[in-house]
């Protein structure tokens, strides 16, 4: 029995010895903690120059605020965050990026020891998305949104007369609900939309409206065509899974047996059917 005790005795003494240990180095690590915090507030790494480039209608004076606003204090309550090594460049692109939608890319580096480099570059406008869909109204009344060519929303838009923007109407998958700012196209329809569009513009003419309407159906409708002008203000209906390439081939093969000579019929055009396989189906007014 006695044996016992004298070996609990010894675990205590080298429990205890170990306990100090630790406690000593967790000690010298806060102690080293501290310290280096205290270095991090060195003057000789502060940041005191912000450098904005890259052409932008974003105000450099409110990027330069926000960015100030995040050098700000300090990491752990003791590690500065103006200092050039330590500063946060991910967490500064993203706000920017968050904060201002028409920002495409947002690159933050360090300089030297005083200064950072914000370099930035906006979106450009592709088209106005001017609602989920088409509804004739007056020109005033309009409320459009600037989109980029991938179908995202990210600022609004003047109105503009038409014609000088493509106005496209769908279904927005939104990042705020009830909020076209942040929101965006189906990737994958616009996407085919697109694929389309160019070739109407090789091809045809100049397209004003595209409608990604439900059942996967795209309507698209030309707004001028020198080469063939009796589409001007024509409706184009298709669906989404057709191939761009043959339907734009089809068209151009009916055109001279529907308009011989190209010259239109005394009755209006109004759309063109190309949701039916390989028919192209011409629709006049009555």
């Amino acid at each position: 029995m006695e044996k016992f005790w004298t070996i609990i005795d010894t675990i205590r003494e080298q429990l205890g010895a170990w306990i100090s240990k630790v406690s000593i180095l967790l000690l010298l690590s806060f102690l080293f903690f501290i310290a280096v915090g205290g270095v991090s507030h060195n003057v000789k790494w502060q940041i005191t120059r912000v450098n904005i480039t890259g052409e932008r209608t974003v105000s450099e004076d409110v990027v330069r605020s926000l960015v100030r606003q995040r050098l700000e204090g300090n990491y752990f309550f003791v590690y500065a965050r103006d200092n050039s090594h330590l500063f946060a460049k991910t967490e500064i692109e993203q706000m920017l990026r968050e904060t201002f939608p028409r920002l495409e890319n947002v690159s933050v580096d360090r300089i030297d020891d005083h200064a950072l480099s914000i370099s930035l570059s906006e979106r450009k406008p592709y088209a106005l998305w001017c609602g989920a869909e088409f509804i004739t109204l007056a020109e005033h009344t309009k409320d459009c949104w600037f989109i980029d060519e991938d179908g995202f929303v990210f600022d609004h838009s003047p109105i503009f007369s038409d014609g000088v923007y493509m106005e496209v109407y769908g279904k927005l998958i939104e990042k705020n609900m009830g909020k076209p700012l942040r929101g965006t196209l189906s990737r994958e329809r616009f996407t085919k939309a697109n694929s389309f569009l160019k070739l109407i513009r090789e091809q045809v003419g100049e397209p004003m409206r595209i409608g990604l309407i439900e059942n996967n159906e795209i309507e698209i409708i030309v707004h001028t065509s020198i080469k063939y002008p009796f589409l001007n203000d024509v409706t184009l209906r298709l669906k989404d899974e057709s191939d761009s390439a043959g339907l734009i081939k089809n068209l151009l093969s009916a055109i001279p047996v529907q308009f011989p000579d190209n010259i239109a019929l005394k009755k209006k055009l109004l759309y063109v059917d190309m949701r039916f396989g390989n028919k192209v189906i011409f629709g006049f007014e009555n």
